[in-house]
């Protein structure tokens, strides 16, 4: 796991009270695993809360908060254009669920 801020931290001048977000990321064929972590550790990109190598369709599940859907548009295409990522797909927390 690469892991950010801790769930709930301010971080980067955000709280989670921004738009928090699951990106599912695939890299580029060439973009080693090494790559993305040296990119993400390098914090170019503190948006991300953590960041899990997962199995399946994509390599990676980001959990990241940007404040808007303007940063949400600029953090996955700095995503593409920095850290090695061909494809995305993501989605956004609507709620917590009840008792959290």
């Amino acid at each position: 796991m690469l892991t950010g801020a801790a769930p709930g931290a301010a971080y980067g001048g955000l709280s989670r009270a921004g738009l928090e977000v699951f990106v599912d990321i695939r890299l580029r064929p060439e973009v080693t695993f090494e790559d993305f972590a040296t990119a993400r550790a390098s914090g170019a990109f503190p948006e991300i809360l953590d960041a899990v190598h997962v199995t399946g369709a994509y390599d990676y599940l980001v959990h990241a908060v940007v404040r808007d859907a303007a940063s949400l548009d600029r953090f996955v295409r700095r995503l593409k254009r920095e850290a090695g990522v061909s494809q995305s797909l993501t989605r956004l927390a609507m709620r917590e669920p009840p008792g959290d």
